[in-house]
């Protein structure tokens, strides 16, 4: 990877490499051709939009590569995406793991290096090198809309084990990994993408569960570390400052307390936390100061533009210096040395061998983490000679942070599958639903309940009234404190192909389910 000195660089170029950029559709548009040319552009961000098959990804990613490493310092670009697994998966053929709670339902560190080894494979066989995972929040608040399961659970030695096995299973395949959000999103009842959130907590308290998944990822030797766009008094002094934009997050806490000097990301700046406050472009300035190295703004050229433009003004009339953005550059520079350019010298799996692999992976943590909580009235396994009733529920994303892909009907097929006659009632918001006599087998299918009062009334209705019947939650496992005098309750702790799967499976009785919670459900 021959490249210019830090030294050797103009100004506008270095800006451009601190920048991570995304743009609508399957191929490169005139805005983000114009970002790496204009401003030597050093990375970009894939959403559900940019990705249509996996033949057209690798050759988005060869196309943009060639573009980037044509110009300026003829450095190559990180591609990023979120591949989680579970609710937020940007490629969606099936491959995909379940959640990382699943995961956590496991316990198993050596299961979770190999799929982060094996997540890694196909990301690289599509010309994908940094992964903005694994989530290294400690979720223990049920009522938090955007974090629940993508989180391991709510045990911080337990995060932290997974989520540092995670992150060197992908570095160990050459892709770089990125915990987050750091100082941690898990105790908030408030989304980020749609306001401030607060978390009020102690130091003392913070260092205890938030801090720990992440310095247990430093000593691992993550590669990279993701900013929250939440306020934390305790640390800052002030609760309405996020995270992102404070010095005493990012540098005295990060970098010099816990010792961090791998690549520090924000995430987006067109979330609302920091749009509706300091707006994206001063978002990008002050999180510059504040010690962060990439800047992410992931949707609208005009503020991509007005970002980077920001930051140029801020070297030029003083405000930051530029030996400041010659820091950030040496470490994105060092970091895609060590990642892409291991890289380029390995051989480069095709995704047509690594797309069996993952989906047998996928299989095994969800046959592992499928998790009976309770079976009270011994109704699982279900008798697959009688009829089943199948009651979903519609439901849709829980955050902008996650992708319409909920299927009300994918556990009625997937129980079909393994041998049961259905009867599938998909109830909509408001609706009642009126099925069998009550000697009927009834599975019920909640999407997120415990944020839906008229579907947990629903499930009150059906469990009052039915003996035989298993609830099954496929979105969020805290839908059993709506619901707790159901005698059985199971939980995937997401909606991926393979968790449907184990899930029929278990409740056909030829799964064993062993996986155990990672989360205590309230009362």
């Amino acid at each position: 990877m021959q490249t210019q000195t830090v030294a050797s660089m103009p100004l506008t170029q270095k800006v451009g490499q601190l920048f991570m950029a995304g743009f609508d559709g399957t191929e490169p548009t005139a805005g983000i051709r114009e970002l790496i040319r204009e401003y030597n552009l050093g990375n970009i961000i894939y959403f559900t939009r940019n990705i249509t098959s996996p033949a057209q990804v690798a050759a988005l990613s060869a196309e943009l590569q060639s573009e980037a490493t044509a110009v300026g310092a003829g450095l190559p670009l990180f591609v990023a995406t979120d591949q989680e697994g579970g609710v937020v998966s940007r490629l969606n053929w099936g491959t995909q793991l379940p959640s990382q709670m699943l995961i956590g339902a496991c316990d198993d560190e050596a299961m979770a290096r190999k799929a982060g080894a094996t997540v890694g494979r196909e990301l690289r066989s599509l010309g994908i090198n940094l992964n903005l995972a694994p989530v290294l929040d400690v979720n223990n608040n049920p009522d938090n809309p955007v974090i629940g399961v993508r989180s391991f659970g709510e045990n911080p030695e337990r995060v932290a084990a997974l989520g540092a096995a995670m992150a060197q299973g992908l570095q160990s395949v050459a892709v770089a990994a990125c915990g987050k959000h750091f100082p941690g999103h898990g105790d908030t009842a408030v989304d980020s993408h749609l306001d401030l959130p607060v978390v009020a907590h102690e130091r003392s308290r913070l260092e205890r569960v938030e801090f720990a998944p992440f310095e247990a990822a430093i000593q691992s030797g993550i590669d990279a570390i993701m900013t929250t766009h939440v306020a934390f008094p305790a640390i800052t002094g002030d609760a309405e400052l996020p995270a992102t934009i404070s010095s005493a997050v990012q540098t005295a806490l990060l970098r010099k307390q816990l010792g961090f000097d791998g690549l520090l990301v924000t995430d987006c700046l067109e979330m609302d936390a920091i749009a509706e406050g300091v707006g994206p472009a001063e978002g990008a300035v002050r999180a510059i100061e504040a010690g962060c190295d990439i800047v992410t703004v992931s949707h609208t050229l005009e503020r991509q533009r007005a970002a980077i433009e920001a930051v140029l003004t801020a070297v030029r009339t003083g405000r930051l210096t530029e030996e400041r953005i010659d820091r950030s550059l040496q470490r994105i520079r060092r970091c895609k040395q060590q990642r892409i350019g291991a890289s380029e010298t390995a051989e480069k799996p095709e995704w047509n061998r690594c797309a069996p692999e993952s989906k047998q992976l996928a299989t095994e943590i969800a046959n592992c983490g499928v998790t009976l909580v309770r079976d009270d009235s011994e109704t699982v396994p279900f008798d697959t000679s009688r009829h089943l009733h199948v009651v979903s529920f519609t439901g849709t994303r829980g955050s902008p942070a996650e992708d319409e892909r909920y299927d009300p009907e994918a556990v009625s097929a997937a129980l079909s599958e393994v041998g049961f006659e259905i009867t599938t009632h998909t109830v909509a918001t408001g609706e009642t639903v009126e099925i069998a006599p009550e000697n009927e087998q009834i599975v019920a299918v909640s999407y997120d309940a415990l944020a839906n009062e008229s579907q947990a009334a629903t499930l009150r209705t059906l469990i009052a009234h039915h003996d035989q019947l298993a609830v099954l939650a496929v979105r969020n496992p805290y839908d059993l404190s709506v619901c707790p005098d159901a005698a059985t309750f199971l939980t995937t702790y997401g909606y991926s192909p393979g968790a449907i799967q184990a899930a029929a499976k278990t409740l056909a009785g030829t799964v064993d389910p062993t996986g155990t919670l990672p989360v205590t459900i309230p009362d």
